[in-house]
């Protein structure tokens, strides 16, 4: 079974919005295409991944609508005519209506899932996903997870036919605009007396905020929380309280990155007409304790419904919709600054033995792996502050003369938020008795002292910085395990140290003066040889500064 979320990098910070209010100062509101928004349709509930390139939406009473019915795993709309079909769609809208429905393919619960991708910040690619992700009974996404691998939407279903309240989640398919059938989330004592519902998924996929209609809420749709418990299990769901819910509908929530600030759109008095948009901050990790819900000001709200709130935090932008010309329709207005697409980095170049900031070394960067370096700046003071290109794994070192540099690697997702700075030291050894060469693990035969060929690189590394610094006077240090007789690993770890001796002077020409070398055997473990892990770890190879001596003659 597939693990459905994908948790955010430890390096992602939380965004704080004390000042959001400045968000509702000289706003424009923009109607998105007619790719998105169609004449004679209602378009509803925009949902965006995490990125931003990619955004689902509803279009309903559309006579595009996939047609696919399941009773009893057989395809009515294959398997019987026309006319009985439209018939038998019109019973199974009026159960769900619990009234007449005379016209199943002009009716708003002819709801069908659309997916358009972004080209320079425009959705221009309009797509209509086939079965399972759409058939003829509603359907509509909710949220996305954070891996954008998957898609939860509203109501249950069952491959022999039928649908039932609640949500499901649907997996992105490994080739095309393909998705699996909707597999049902359990939500603890889930129990909605309305028709309506919907939910919002936290950026770290451990949340949920769902609109529900309860007996014992406060009014006739309220909003609540529910966490999760497992891949496909949720909380029983926990009313939000008094500071949220009123006696009026509250729906279509939304909750902010840092899951600090909830959207949701709510027909309490003091709107500028129908459904309005609010959004309150959260005061503390009890989830019933919120700031005054404040509305959006003209023009995110006016005087038809607004609803269905998204804050794509990559744009900037608040999607939402609307019905202000009439049909529903999906506009967007900027409400913040765009997100950068690189991560500052900053930090202190130190020295490890004493943790003091080392002066006027170059860093270093290259793509991971390559050893192709180049210099990106120069750190007078000892720190350092420079841009790195989200979606790129980067190798990173800091140089200088006299000095040994240690290389970090870093990597910054492409799809996640970074609003703070990444705080990265990079250390600098001087060369003096008694540093140690970082030098990637050697490797050997079983038991013997003879080099393996996928350790040449290293040691020609190696061979490289002592020619770059012909000062140095260096000590191989052989070290084993202890699973044998001290002598025999004594004489093992001896053998293996003047084996990348012999490498060096005899294959790269380094003078032998130059090179000591000396066994350990297991004398000096790093750990307490517990366990085959320990044990590895123990068998290695350490190269040590000897001296530093006056220029040798070429």
């Amino acid at each position: 079974m597939r693990n459905i979320f994908k948790i955010a990098s430890s390096f992602t910070v939380l965004l704080m919005l004390s000042n959001l209010s400045y968000c509702q100062i000289n706003r424009t509101v923009e109607k998105l295409n007619n790719k998105i928004n169609s004449p004679g349709y209602d378009e509803i509930t925009p949902v965006l991944s995490s990125d931003g390139k990619m955004m689902c939406f509803t279009r309903v009473a559309s006579p595009e609508f996939n047609r696919t019915l399941i009773e009893n795993q057989v395809n009515l709309h294959q398997s019987i005519s026309r006319k009985a079909y439209k018939k038998k769609l019109s019973k199974v809208y009026s159960q769900i209506a619990g009234r007449e429905i005379s016209n199943p393919f002009y009716s708003e619960y002819n709801q069908d899932i659309w997916i358009a991708y972004a080209e320079n910040n425009e959705f221009t690619v309009v797509t209509h996903p086939d079965y399972p992700l759409n058939n003829a009974l509603p359907n509509s996404v909710c949220a996305i997870t954070p891996d954008d691998q998957a898609l939860i939407i509203l109501n249950q279903f069952s491959p022999e036919g039928g649908m039932g309240k609640g949500f499901s989640i649907s997996h992105k398919e490994s080739f095309g605009n393909f998705w699996s059938f909707p597999f049902p989330l359990f939500i603890l004592d889930y129990d909605n007396d309305g028709s309506d519902a919907g939910l919002t998924l936290s950026t770290d996929g451990h949340v949920i905020i769902m609109t529900m209609d309860k007996k014992n809420g406060n009014g006739l749709n309220d909003l609540y929380v529910s966490f999760r418990l497992g891949p496909y299990t949720w909380s029983k769901p926990k009313n939000l309280g008094a500071d949220i819910n009123t006696s009026f509908r509250e729906t279509t929530p939304y909750l902010s990155i840092d899951k600090g600030t909830l959207y949701f759109s709510s027909n309490r008095p003091g709107s500028m007409g129908g459904n309005d948009i609010y959004f309150s901050k959260r005061l503390d990790d009890t989830w019933t304790n919120w700031s005054e819900p404040k509305a959006m000001e003209a023009p995110i709200n006016s005087e038809a419904d607004d609803s269905q709130p998204f804050l794509d935090f990559n744009s900037g932008y608040l999607y939402f919709s609307s019905k202000r010309d009439g049909s529903s329709d999906i506009f967007r207005s900027r409400v913040s600054k765009p997100l950068k697409e690189t991560v500052t980095l900053v930090g202190s170049i130190i020295n490890p033995k004493n943790k003091q900031r080392i002066k006027g070394a170059k860093i270093l960067t290259g793509k991971a792996n390559t050893e192709n370096f180049r210099e990106v700046s120069i750190a007078p003071d000892g720190t350092y502050q420079i841009e790195i290109s989200k979606g790129e794994t980067l190798d990173i070192k800091a140089e200088k003369e006299g000095h040994i540099g240690q290389k970090e690697t870093v990597e910054f997702k492409k799809d996640y938020v970074y609003f703070k700075d990444y705080n990265l030291d990079l250390q600098l050894s001087p060369m003096e008795r008694g540093t140690k060469i970082n030098l990637k693990p050697i490797y050997f035969v079983q038991s013997k002292a003879i080099i393996l060929p996928e350790s040449f690189p290293a040691l020609d590394e190696l061979a490289e910085f002592l020619e770059e610094n012909n000062r140095l006077y260096i000590t191989i240090e052989g070290h084993t395990d202890n699973m044998g007789l001290d002598e025999e690993l004594v004489r093992l770890s001896q053998d293996r140290a003047q084996a990348i001796k012999d490498y060096l002077v005899y294959t790269k020409r380094i003078k032998p003066v130059r090179l000591t070398t000396i066994g350990y055997g297991s004398s000096r473990p790093v750990n307490q040889n517990s366990d085959e892990q320990e044990r590895a770890v123990n068998r290695r190879v350490e190269v040590i500064i000897d001296n530093v001596s006056v220029l040798l003659e070429n």
